[in-house]
C-alpha cells in the first residue's frame, strides 16, 4: 500500500445522474483499490436519492460522500462542486458507468509524480468496441476544431486534453484556470474537458497520457447527459460548445474552417433527419456560443 507523500492524496469525483445499479458496479470497484491515500465523493443529480449507494459507502473502510443536490444539473456543474468540495491535492474526474482495476487510482497518483504533470488523462477502453481516429492520443485538429480521443492506445505521452471520464487534474491548478466553464452544459455537454484542456494548455500547463491508469467505459444507455431522440437539441448544444471552442481558442484563420466544419455536420443531420430544424438549431446553436465564447461561466468556491 501506497501511503502519503509530496501529494497529499487524491479526490475521487463521481458525477451520476439516473444511474443507480451502475453507480454501485463503479463504487464496488473503487473500494477495492490498492492504493489507500483517496477519498470518495459521489455529486448525485438524480430525481430519486440514492440510498443504496449511500449505505454502501458508509460501510467501506473509505473516506466516502454522497451527496444528492437538486440545485442544478450539468456536468460541468457537478464537476465544479466536485471541485469545491474536495480536499486532497489532485481530484480525479470518472464516469459513473466505469469499471476499474485494484490499480487504477495509485495509477493515476503515480503519473502525477512521475511527470509533474498538471493533468494526466487515463486509458480508456470502450466496452462496446474501440475506435481508431487519426492524430495521436488527446490531440486536437486547430483546423475543423476536432479533439481526436484514443485513449484506448497503450503508448504514454503528452497531449492536450483528456477523456472527460477519466482524468485527474491539481486541485490548486483546476482553481487557478477557472474551473470548468458551465457554459458548456448545454446539450450532451460536449467539448467541456476538450475546451479545459486547451484552457489548461494556454495557462501554461501540460496534461499526460498514462495508459496504465486504464478504466472500461460502459456507455450505459440509460441516464448520463445523453441527448435523445432530439436531434435538433443535440446538435444545438453540439454548435453551440464547438463555437465556444473556436472562438476562444482558435486563430482567425483557423475559424473559418472550422466553422465550415460545423456546417456540414449540421447539413449531414438535416440531410439524415430530411428537415431543416438541425441545420437551423445548428446556426443558432453557433450564434449563442459565438456570443459567450469571451467569458468563462464557474463557481469554483475561490
Amino acid at each position: 500500500m501506497i501511503k502519503k507523500t509530496i501529494i497529499d492524496g487524491i479526490t475521487v469525483v463521481v458525477p451520476t445522474l439516473h444511474r443507480p445499479s451502475v453507480l454501485l458496479d463503479t463504487l464496488r470497484d473503487l473500494s477495492k483499490q490498492d492504493y489507500d491515500d483517496f477519498d470518495i465523493l459521489v455529486v448525485d443529480q438524480s430525481d430519486d436519492f440514492n440510498l443504496e449507494a449511500q449505505v454502501f459507502l458508509n460501510s467501506i473502510n473509505i473516506e466516502s460522500s454522497y451527496v444528492h443536490v437538486t440545485s442544478f444539473r450539468g456536468l460541468p456543474e457537478a464537476r465544479n462542486f466536485g471541485l469545491r468540495k474536495a480536499k486532497r491535492d489532485i481530484i480525479l474526474y470518472i464516469d459513473d458507468d466505469i469499471r476499474c482495476g485494484a490499480e487504477f487510482v495509485r495509477s493515476h497518483f503515480e503519473a502525477h509524480l512521475a511527470t509533474k504533470a498538471e493533468m494526466v488523462a487515463g486509458g480508456i477502453s470502450e466496452a462496446n468496441g474501440d475506435v481508431s481516429e487519426r492524430g495521436q492520443t488527446g490531440s486536437f485538429d486547430w483546423w475543423t476544431a476536432t479533439p481526436h480521443r484514443n485513449f484506448h492506445y497503450k503508448k504514454g505521452q503528452w497531449c492536450l486534453h483528456a477523456p472527460g471520464g477519466n482524468f485527474s487534474i491539481r486541485r490548486d491548478v483546476l482553481r487557478r484556470i477557472g474551473g470548468f466553464d458551465e457554459h458548456l452544459t448545454i446539450g450532451a455537454a460536449l467539448y467541456e474537458e476538450t475546451e479545459l484542456g486547451l484552457r489548461l494548455r494556454s495557462a501554461g500547463y501540460r496534461c499526460w497520457f498514462a495508459p496504465e491508469a486504464h478504466l472500461i467505459h460502459l456507455a450505459a444507455p440509460m441516464g448520463g447527459c445523453r441527448v435523445k431522440n432530439d436531434v435538433p437539441r443535440y446538435v444545438l448544444g453540439m454548435a453551440h460548445n464547438r463555437a465556444i471552442v473556436i472562438f476562444r481558442h482558435l486563430k482567425a484563420w483557423h475559424r473559418i474552417s472550422a466553422v465550415l466544419r460545423m456546417a456540414l455536420y449540421a447539413a449531414s443531420y438535416s440531410r439524415s433527419e430530411r428537415s431543416l430544424s438541425p441545420f437551423i438549431s445548428a446556426i443558432r446553436g453557433m450564434n449563442l456560443g459565438r456570443k459567450v465564447a469571451g467569458s468563462i461561466k464557474s463557481d469554483t468556491g475561490c
